[in-house]
């Protein structure tokens, strides 16, 4: 069981971020702290860190956060396709491959999108992310569902600024739609999902629903968000501390639930999806479950270990059975500094 107290907010810090980044973006892995340039980088992670910069300087208006953001929007922008889809895969030659595996990078990209709409650190911004999003708009229903929920994100930052569209507004309500229809055919009493294993980034569902249901004033979206997100908690906290589901096997309905390794992007959605009820509900017990979501980056976890590194600010890639991973690539820095930026923007707010 982990050891149980109060842990600090740390300073939102960029350091981590920057040595990951190089003029083309940022780079999908690390050894240690030193960037894998075999690995070259992904469109996924390139739009992460566009939101975590976006909120960034929102927050603390540090030229270092926009000369960043500069650089993810180039590549985000740079991976579309004539038709409004995405590639997501680059080699360090900045190459992409002739054909990849199926992908959530667009949904990613227009979530970014709308963040950066939503949080303009100039007006010029604007532009330049509703021209994409309109071109792919047309798209975001034929995603797979959590291509989807990101979209329906990415569609609330941009309403924010264009209140009066109504194709984002449809586009919205029939994502919102297609997800919960997904729900209904499968979900039972004591399996509220829309498949029969619970595997990857699983908050981001009712995140959506929660994010269209405040976005579009639909009471449906939120009671249903609520069901799931309760469902959710019920998976993944025990004992008083979050215990993620382990991709190293996932958790099959009827089957036992992976313990490791446990990932700091499931945190990172979790910390999004109780945000988002809080706003939804103005219910306190979805922050106390905020702030454990939080403190389980900083030890309260199953072997009561940090996965931030005070050192260098960047965090671990996993949560395993023998500890952390000492690596600290993009996707669980990335997914520490939004968690920590969502807390902290509650707090300056």
């Amino acid at each position: 069981m982990a050891k149980k107290s109060n842990y600090p907010i740390p300073k939102p810090s960029l350091d981590h971020l920057k040595r990951l980044t190089d003029d083309t973006g940022i780079f999908q892995h690390a050894k240690f702290t030193i960037p894998l340039r075999s690995e070259g980088y992904t469109t996924d992670d390139n739009a992460r860190a566009l939101i975590a910069a976006a909120k960034y300087y929102s927050l603390y208006k540090e030229p270092e956060a926009l000369k960043l953001l500069d650089k993810y929007l180039a590549f985000v922008l740079h991976a579309f396709n004539e038709n409004g889809s995405v590639k997501n895969l680059m080699n360090f030659e900045r190459l992409w491959p002739p054909a990849e595996a199926a992908h959530d990078a667009f949904g990613r990209v227009i979530w970014a999108l709308g963040t950066l709409i939503a949080d303009r650190p100039a007006e010029f911004y604007v532009q330049i992310a509703k021209e994409r999003i309109d071109t792919a708009m047309s798209l975001i229903e034929k995603q797979y569902t959590r291509g989807i929920a990101s979209s329906i994100i990415g569609l609330a930052g941009y309403l924010k600024k264009f209140p009066e569209a109504d194709d984002a507004k449809s586009c919205m309500e029939n994502g919102a739609n297609l997800i919960i229809s997904k729900f209904e055919k499968n979900m039972q009493p004591d399996w509220i999902w829309f498949e029969d294993i619970l595997t990857y980034d699983i908050s981001m569902l009712p995140y959506a629903l929660f994010t269209a249901g405040v976005s579009l004033k639909e009471k449906r979206y939120i009671k249903f968000a609520e069901k799931i997100c309760d469902f959710v908690i019920s998976q993944t906290y025990r004992d008083d501390h979050y215990s993620f589901i382990g991709c190293n096997g996932w958790f099959p309905r009827g089957g036992t639930k992976a313990k490791y390794d446990q990932q700091p992007i499931e945190a990172m959605g979790t910390i999004l999806m109780l945000d988002a009820a809080y706003k939804a509900t103005k219910e306190n017990r979805y922050l106390t479950m905020r702030q454990k979501a939080f403190n389980w980056f900083m030890g309260e976890n199953d072997l009561g270990i940090a996965l931030y590194d005070s050192n260098t600010k960047g965090c671990s890639d996993g949560l395993g059975a023998q500890g952390v991973s000492l690596n600290q690539g993009a996707e669980s820095t990335i997914s520490f500094l939004i968690g920590l930026l969502t807390i902290c923007s509650n707090r300056l707010s």
